[in-house]
């Protein structure tokens, strides 16, 4: 398979209204209920404002990365906060999700989907997203074999009329790929971005490259036209900034997210520069825009918590990563099957049976965030007589977002253990989630040779492989990428909308070539 040439988001509150708006928690989502509330206790002096301010801000962090990152906001009591729900580790994951709404076909299509975690403890973020075209083999009601994983959400709501049920399935369906659980979730459609760049009074942004697409959709049903933005320095009003949000046909969807990314940073410069968040009426006009176009479940004291996290997390306290089909980059576990096996649909399959090697990612970024930008850098050096060893080792880690700095083979080709050289002193967890990995023994005295050149580096950590590790290697699963195509070679795309469904005819024979 050709890698080359495939496509690879402090006045204290009225005792009162604060009574009305605990009752009033929406586990539906309905959160504008919750802030018509406020408003309508005239609780919204100058001062408080801003406590409104930070929960339309903090909606908007979570949705899209970090909107409210590096806002200064004083003079806020968050007494009436509540605990959030926490995993193992102490982090709070959030499942972001956009759709593009209306009433077309494919309205509740959720082709933005993000992962994020926070950590309350170290004021950390990190989000992961997941691809639009991710292939979902199973789905719970048997009725449905085969979609795509932004097709999910669309089942649920309307083939099986459960809005709620749609949510769990995809909520469900992200808790295998990434092996964690989505406390809560946020969904905004797309169109929702239009209004609230015009609320702003549109965006300035940088625009990285020309973009020329020539098939952008117009309106539901009406056919095509061209768009294009030069690049360079532009002012986007908000039909202008949806359009270079979600066109995909002149790039592919991993630079949209890049596009929603700018986009969205560019708001909260502008939320800045013009001081929206201490003013009352502008921000009730950027709710107003948001209101019918969210629904998530969070109550409004986990809100206002999640508020008081955002406004301490820095710009290098967050870290984004996707999954995608680069083998050579970080995140790319992915890899994109013949067309003609899904129907001439575009899909993608993670490359490890079971989601095993986007575990193995998961459990690093998320869970490990001494990783996080590249802080811990590795050497790896092949003892053995295996030809090879420590540049597929290097590959593996890589993909799965270690930071590997040099390689080669090691000073004696007779190595019996695997072992850790410290060249500085590593954490505990780091050791533990390493060894997970590659298990070996600990020593804090690297021999003078790994030191020296040749071998000298700057990585804190030198792992030396040893014939101990040939019986239990890390595997690259594109070396068996033809034994993962469906052996029935029908693998339908099932309950899509009428605009996406795709079926496959079946076949009898099929040939693929290893990358």
């Amino acid at each position: 398979m050709d890698f080359k040439h495939r496509t690879y988001r402090s006045d204290r509150l009225n005792t009162f209204a604060v009574r009305r708006v605990r009752r009033d928690r929406q586990s539906s989502g309905k959160v504008g209920e919750i802030i018509r509330k406020i408003f309508s206790y005239k609780l919204l002096t100058p001062r408080n404002a801003i406590i409104v301010s930070i929960i339309v801000a903090c909606i908007l962090l979570f949705t899209a990365y970090n909107l409210i990152q590096g806002i200064k906001l004083r003079n806020v009591v968050f007494s009436f906060g509540k605990d959030l729900a926490e995993d193992e580790y102490g982090h709070t994951n959030i499942l972001l999700l956009g759709t593009g709404g209306g009433e077309h076909e494919g309205a509740d299509l959720t082709d933005t989907i993000i992962l994020a975690s926070i950590d309350q403890k170290t004021n950390q973020a990190t989000l992961l997203s997941i691809p639009r075209d991710l292939y979902i083999e199973d789905l719970p009601n048997k009725k449905f074999s085969g979609t795509r994983i932004n097709n999910i959400y669309h089942i649920g709501k309307n083939e099986l009329e459960d809005e709620e049920l749609g949510i769990k399935m995809l909520r469900d369906q992200v808790k295998t790929i990434t092996n964690l659980d989505a406390h809560y979730f946020v969904k905004i459609e797309f169109a929702g971005f239009k209004e609230m760049v015009d609320a702003l009074g549109g965006v300035d942004i940088n625009i990285p490259a020309t973009i020329v697409d020539t098939q952008y959709p117009i309106g539901e049903s009406e056919g095509y036209e061209t768009f294009s933005l030069e690049a360079g320095l532009q002012h986007l009003d908000g039909e202008t900034a949806l359009k270079y949000s979600r066109s995909r046909h002149s790039t592919n969807d991993f630079d949209r997210s890049k596009r929603q990314q700018l986009v969205i940073y560019a708001m909260k410069e502008k939320a800045e520069k013009i001081g929206i968040l201490g003013d009352s009426g502008k921000v009730k006009s950027l709710y107003d825009s948001l209101d019918k176009y969210m629904k998530t479940d969070l109550g409004i004291r986990e809100i206002i918590t999640l508020a008081k996290i955002g406004t301490q997390i820095k710009q290098d306290q967050i870290a984004t990563y996707m999954i995608h089909d680069d083998p050579a980059k970080c995140g790319g576990l992915l890899y994109t099957p013949l067309r003609e096996l899904y129907g001439g649909a575009s899909v993608l399959i993670p490359a490890a049976p079971k989601y095993a090697d986007i575990h193995n990612l998961t459990d690093i970024v998320f869970n490990h965030p001494e990783f996080k930008g590249s802080n811990i850098k590795i050497q790896i050096l092949n003892g053995t007589r295996g030809l090879g060893i420590a540049a597929e080792t290097k590959i593996i880690l890589n993909r799965i977002c270690l930071n590997v700095v040099r390689f080669g083979n090691g000073q004696s080709k007779d190595i019996s253990k695997t072992t850790y050289y410290l060249k500085s002193e590593v954490s505990q967890n780091v050791l533990d989630a390493l060894q997970e990995l590659i298990p070996g023994e600990i020593s804090r005295t690297p021999p003078q040779k790994y030191i020296d050149i040749p071998y000298a580096s700057d990585a804190q950590i030198i792992i030396e492989i040893g014939q101990d590790y040939l019986a239990h290697k890390l595997k690259d699963p594109y070396d068996g990428i033809v034994d993962l195509i469906p052996k029935t070679l029908i693998a339908p795309i099932t309950g899509e909308a009428k605009a996406t469904s795709a079926v496959i005819p079946p076949k009898t024979t099929t040939t693929t070539r290893k990358p």
